[in-house]
């Protein structure tokens, strides 16, 4: 009977505190663009139950049709985010009586400055969100020893600090995302990143982080005048996100 009181009362979409970080480079407005073309342009060939994105106002949808626009006529990358920006999303999927809000998602895209150790904003953000997507520049990963470093250290935040605020928020999903991966073109490489990436995902799974990894890759692809991007693996991280946010929400439910 419960459950079917929790059917018919039809509560109002969930909305989820997305935080992405990462260091200055390893794309993270790139990547929400790429998210936003793959699962937002789709949403007409949406089969039932397929997820798509739509901006939940206006503000928003400005704010992504300007960067869209800048990649198309600039035929370049978005800059590096200079301050902490936010986009409104709504999650949508089709059903046989229609199309659904499944739930809503604020996204914070903060500049990777806020990756710096002890950073007090970065941990006020992380009390404050419900997932977490740290996007890591791949060819750099395998290259370059201090960027290892670097990302050890904010792993080892994350760390420190997700098992301590997650009291009323259990199993925070940690989406590590590889970014530029379609740079890394042997075999050779994409080896190295596994290899040398081991220690970090043991440690994640030493602290039972719900942490989760993907690649992705969007190269520009020409198109008459113009580009556009191609995104691969972007939508996989999203899907993942939105379906433990929700199981997570059934739960307490229960």
């Amino acid at each position: 009977m419960q459950r079917v009181a929790q059917f018919f009362s039809r509560q109002p979409p969930k909305t989820y505190n997305i935080l992405s970080i990462g260091f200055r480079g390893a794309g993270k407005t790139v990547f929400l663009a790429g998210s936003y073309t793959s699962l937002h342009f789709n949403r007409k060939k949406a089969r039932l139950h397929q997820e798509w994105l739509d901006c939940q106002d206006a503000e928003s949808h400005e704010k992504m049709n300007q960067l869209l626009d800048f990649i198309t006529q600039s035929r370049q990358y978005p800059p590096p985010t200079l301050k902490a920006t936010e986009f409104n999303f709504s999650v949508k999927t089709r059903t046989l009586c229609g199309v659904k809000t499944r739930c809503h998602l604020h996204w914070w895209d903060i500049p990777g400055e806020f990756c710096q150790p002890n950073n007090a904003d970065l941990q006020l953000l992380l009390f404050s969100s419900h997932a977490c997507c740290l996007l890591i520049d791949a060819p750099a990963f395998v290259n370059d020893r201090p960027y290892q470093q670097k990302v050890k250290s904010v792993l080892q935040q994350l760390a420190n600090f997700l098992p301590q605020s997650q009291a009323n928020r259990p199993n925070y999903p940690l989406a590590v995302i590889l970014t530029k991966f379609d740079l890394l073109q042997t075999e050779l490489s994409r080896g190295q990143l596994k290899q040398q990436l081991q220690p970090f995902v043991q440690d994640l799974r030493s602290h039972q982080i719900n942490a989760h990894g993907f690649t992705s890759a969007i190269p520009l692809i020409s198109f008459g005048a113009s580009v556009t991007l191609h995104p691969q693996g972007t939508g996989a991280p999203f899907r993942w996100l939105i379906t433990e946010l929700n199981k997570t929400e059934q739960a307490v439910r229960r």
